[in-house]
């Protein structure tokens, strides 16, 4: 047994390996998932690997994304009414 992990893994363990593994075709994948999103004949398809590369390229968009954007935009709002009111 021990030959025939030899053989396989050579001086890297399986998590090494399959690492790099990951590591070498990770382009191809990506290529292959905007492939996905750009010609899939499937709508649902083509929506969940445009989300993805999205998600991957911006980070996907959370509640504490969306509470910030709106704690950004009612400062906004108050920053102006105090403007408006001399600064009060």
């Amino acid at each position: 047994m021990a030959d025939f992990e030899a053989d396989l893994f050579g001086n890297e363990g399986p998590a090494q390996k399959t690492k790099r593994i990951f590591d070498t075709n990770a382009p191809f994948a990506a290529a292959q998932i905007v492939d996905l999103a750009t010609n899939a004949t499937n709508d649902g398809v083509r929506l969940r690997a445009s989300q993805y590369i999205v998600d991957r390229v911006l980070g996907p968009v959370g509640k504490d994304d969306q509470e910030d954007a709106l704690d950004e935009f009612l400062r906004g709002i108050e920053k102006i009414a105090n403007s408006d009111r001399g600064g009060r």
